[in-house]
């Protein structure tokens, strides 16, 4: 039985154990020495493909399965995700996510509506070869890193998107936000302008969108230690982050005078900060959960909200103005608890938190 056991552990691991090795010989061979270049966005992203690697070989010792191996294969796609981009800034080419179904496919030429089997439709940027074969009512090429659908069921076509609906985007459907979680990449076409990435203390200056129009600011920090953010804006000093190890600040921005905004990051680790238009955050009509600060769209009627915390600390959900000033609270709570509030209608809601949380709407 102990043979049999260790047998079948081999098979599940050996494609992945493959995939560390094939991953840390593109490391190898990108002709690429740090010393050589000063572009930040550059070495940010050579760090963060080094750090994925260490991280998947010290993840996979003592994995049992391939559910086990789960963190190892996140951090060789986010690795490649970075490596992509390196190899797109040392050759001149556009940024371009990598293929949605195998970062191994290289950089994704087409952005396609694609519905997985029984799932809701999304917008997936793919490689060309992908392109062609959704196009064609065929699956995706068969790598092993996602399943692909069964041959008993229908193929997957392509789905036209819907145009968008006058004063805002459509409703997500329910589930479209598990892939990707809000606020976890920088939006698609987004300048470099507004975005920075980099490791260790570092001040900041993003240009903002549009001096008349709202923002959301993202900072995504992987640390080991205590980190912080400082916010400089129209002579005004906040700081809406300190925390312990890796943590997310997503702050709404009203609109300023400055043209430039201003960031003191502090940290052990690496970190990426970016802007992105107000009107591009996530809806919500039922529930919703994540970690940390968010903000959200609800879109329904009259409705009261649920909200749990799962860790310790303070947190709050406010309602938003139209240009994302502080409102109404709507609830309030400290450590893990449960605590409840109501919204008349549509609302912009800001949730500030430091652990997990989720709340669930019931509409009266």
């Amino acid at each position: 039985m102990f043979g049999l056991f260790r047998r079948r552990r081999d098979e599940e691991l050996a494609p992945i154990e493959a995939d560390i090795t094939a991953f840390g010989e593109e490391l190898a061979r990108l002709p690429f020495d740090p010393d050589e270049h000063s572009d930040p966005d550059l070495l940010a992203d050579y760090a963060l493909a080094l750090d994925a690697y260490e991280k998947a070989k010290r993840d996979f010792v003592g994995d049992r399965d391939r559910e086990d191996a789960a963190d190892v294969t996140r951090a060789l796609s986010e690795g490649r995700d970075a490596l992509a981009r390196v190899d797109a800034r040392l050759s001149g080419r556009p940024l371009r996510p990598p293929c949605f179904f195998d970062s191994r496919h290289g950089p994704s030429t087409e952005h396609v509506a694609w519905a997985p089997e029984g799932g809701a439709t999304r917008m997936i940027d793919v490689c060309a070869a992908d392109a062609v074969r959704l196009a064609e009512g065929m699956p995706p090429i068969a790598t092993g890193r996602r399943p692909a659908p069964s041959r008993r069921s229908a193929p997957v076509r392509p789905v036209r998107p819907e145009k968008p609906r006058p004063g805002g985007p459509n409703p997500a459907p329910h589930g479209a936000q598990k892939e990707p979680p809000p606020f976890k990449v920088i939006p698609p076409g987004s300048s470099g302008k507004h975005r920075a990435q980099g490791r260790g203390n570092a001040r900041v200056r993003l240009q903002r969108l549009k001096g008349d129009a709202p923002s959301v600011l993202v900072v995504r920090i992987r640390a080991y230690k205590k980190c912080q953010v400082d916010v400089f804006q129209d002579g005004w000093a906040t700081t809406p982050l300190r925390s312990k190890g890796t943590a997310r600040l997503v702050a709404p921005l009203p609109p300023a005078t400055d043209t430039t905004l201003q960031l003191d990051i502090w940290c052990d680790g690496t970190w990426t900060a970016w802007l992105q238009p107000g009107d591009t955050v996530p809806i919500v009509n039922e529930q919703i959960a994540s970690r940390g600060s968010f903000v959200c769209h609800y879109v329904g009627g009259p409705a009261r909200i649920l909200m749990e915390h799962k860790d310790r600390g303070a947190y709050t959900v406010t309602e938003l103005t139209a240009d994302f000033e502080q409102g109404r609270e709507v609830l309030r709570g400290t450590d893990p608890s449960t605590a409840e509030g109501e919204v008349a209608g549509p609302a912009l809601l800001h949730i500030r938190a430091e652990g997990h949380w989720k709340f669930a709407v019931t509409h009266l």
